[in-house]
């Protein structure tokens, strides 16, 4: 099997462009000044001469010839060039000429234009002030005083200006982003034992309108909370808490066995939002041990970077309150940094906040010291799964694009690349491409033939997409992807057994078949289709040239096929079994 869109994305991957070099060229600094600039060190410093910028080493005689600190405080070059003329001997003529051409780049400033090219203003950060020049009125709805018996307290309320989004929100010292929705904001958040002090602030253009409000919370304290906002929009920066016992709770496994709460950034009845955040693990009952805290950064398809805004607070409400801020910056698509451990203590002793950013090594907790000796969990893959809508969009998809492949075939599957495998290849990695018309009308599909996007939440489960396929382990166990797999490969890493029966194939599973006496290609790829209005399965036939076919079969003529080898019943030894994208949830069945 072919390798070509492999080897054309390194072909076309930063590590072989040409790089460019510096010069070993000599750096020549220019010493004249414009009137009211500072002086050099050394008329700072009455130094009888100043440094001078050289090709190479000049005698000492040649030096002393110069008379050059007259020249350099004043710049009237011809008096410098005729000082200067018994040196020209000493081929001290161009560095200086050199000195003179960059002082003249210094004098005359050169300002950029900003860019109004759209793709590049679609790179940017939202400003976070409105467009308004009037100055804003803000109304603050809730908290309206008093007090409350919640765990939550809301903050709404509306603002004149209807750009202003967002709205930015200090609770009790902690900074939130709120967004808007013509020009109305409401979202709740944990709220903490006793006095609650809510400070909302709409800023455009003209100013910012500030309102205060405060209510009293009758609840128990909250021994750990942990807060994650961005100074970022459209962009995900993912809060990753793993618990003592390693339980791994974020985006897409909020569940905690111990009692934490995880909130989503989820407004307006979205399941989660790209944007400033913020995401919450509350535990109301933290368990004794090491909570490390991660933050994973996903930009999606902006070229930008953002700054990690993390506040984890212990004994919220009680006199042993600790608070403690870590601000980092992200700029790698997909990198995940260790911002904190939180060493939760026995015997009603206080936690202990370690930040490796902030706090020497000397000072890590013996904790995090043994913590680290037995072996921090580490991110995996396998966990992270398509949520259950984007789950039966991408079986859809791969099922359409697979079979109208049938039909006439789609100049984005490469012909070298068009085997049983590079079937499988290119109808899930189209299934969970950004949906354009450009990318319709290269695939070379009718209008009529609707493909169900998947969410950017899913997406975010391939940040170096298309290198979708894990094809093997690095040296230090994290998994390897890439653009291509073979069937063999597929089969290894990335789809799992659900059985040998065709009674659990959903539409989207592979049917996969080995035959022992082929050394070179043993294995063969299916993709099944249910319900079309029988069950069928659709494949390449693995030929080349005018053989080469993408064929349909109904299963239940395949059950009875002269060869046996291609029985799909659990008697047949070549026949593996179902197998499924191993990005899908086990256990989710018959979703299509």
């Amino acid at each position: 099997m072919s390798n070509s869109l492999e080897s054309s994305i390194h072909r076309n991957s930063p590590e072989s462009r040409i790089r460019c070099g510096s010069l070993k060229s000599p750096v020549c600094f220019s010493h004249g000044r414009p009137d009211g600039a500072p002086k050099p060190p050394w008329d700072r410093h009455n130094s009888p001469n100043p440094p001078v910028c050289l090709n190479r080493p000049e005698s000492p005689a040649c030096l002393n010839r110069l008379e050059s600190r007259a020249c350099f405080s004043r710049p009237k070059w011809p008096t410098c060039f005729r000082r200067l003329k018994p040196l020209i001997g000493c081929n001290l003529l161009v560095p200086l000429l050199c000195c003179a051409g960059l002082l003249l780049c210094l004098a005359a400033p050169v300002y950029g234009t900003p860019s109004d090219d759209p793709e590049v203003l679609a790179h940017r950060g939202k400003p976070i002030a409105g467009e308004g020049t009037e100055m804003p009125v803000l109304t603050l709805a809730r908290p309206e005083g008093g007090w409350t018996t919640s765990m939550q307290v809301e903050v709404a309320g509306s603002c004149s200006d209807t750009t202003a989004d967002p709205i930015a929100a200090n609770i009790n010292g902690v900074r939130y982003y709120i967004r808007t929705k013509d020009g109305r904001f409401s979202r709740k958040f944990p709220a903490a034992r006793g006095r609650n002090t809510v400070i909302v602030e709409c800023a455009n253009k003209a100013g910012v309108a500030r309102a205060t409000a405060s209510v009293e919370a009758m609840i128990n304290p909250i021994p750990l909370k942990v807060v994650l906002t961005s100074d970022t929009d459209s962009v995900y920066t993912d809060l990753h808490v793993y618990e003592p016992d390693k339980t791994h709770v974020y985006w897409a496994k909020t569940d905690s066995p111990s009692g934490g709460l995880f909130f989503l950034n989820q407004q307006d009845g979205s399941f989660d939002l790209a944007g400033f955040g913020p995401y919450i693990y509350a535990h109301p009952a933290p368990p004794a041990g090491v909570f490390r805290i991660d933050v994973n950064y996903w930009p999606g398809g902006a070229v930008q970077h953002t700054l990690a805004n993390l506040d984890i607070i212990t004994d919220e409400g009680l006199p042993s309150e600790s608070r403690k801020r870590v601000r980092t910056p992200l700029a790698r698509p997909g990198e995940t940094r260790t911002l904190a451990y939180v060493v939760v203590r026995g015997n009603n002793q206080a936690p202990r906040i370690y930040v490796p950013s902030q706090d020497p090594e000397s000072d890590m907790p013996p904790e995090v010291v043994e913590y680290k000796r037995r072996g921090e969990p580490r991110e995996e893959d396998e966990y992270a799964y398509l949520v259950p809508s984007d789950e039966r969009a991408v079986r859809e998809s791969v099922t359409r694009l697979a079979l109208f492949q049938a039909r006439k075939l789609s100049r984005r599957w490469e012909e070298r690349q068009r085997d049983c495998s590079g079937l499988v290849r290119f109808a899930y990695r189209e299934a969970i491409e950004v949906r354009s018309p450009k990318q319709q009308q290269k695939l070379g599909i009718p209008a009529t033939l609707h493909l169900p996007p998947v969410s950017p939440l899913s997406r975010r489960l391939f940040p170096r997409y298309p290198f979708i396929w894990q094809t093997g382990y690095e040296s230090d166990g994290k998994p390897r992807f890439g653009p291509f797999a073979d069937a063999e490969t597929l089969v290894g890493f990335n789809f799992r057994k659900k059985a040998r029966s065709l009674d659990a194939a959903s539409s989207g599973d592979l049917l996969v078949f080995r035959k022992s006496f082929e050394d070179d290609q043993p294995y063969h790829l299916m993709i099944f289709v249910e319900d079309r209005p029988e069950n069928l399965a659709v494949y390449h036939n693995g030929e080349r040239g005018e053989e080469a076919q993408v064929r349909v079969v109904r299963m239940s003529d395949l059950m009875r096929s002269p060869d046996p080898v291609w029985i799909p019943g659990a008697d047949n030894p070549h026949f593996l079994g179902v197998y499924e994208w191993n990005r899908i949830k086990p256990g989710n069945r018959k979703t299509s």
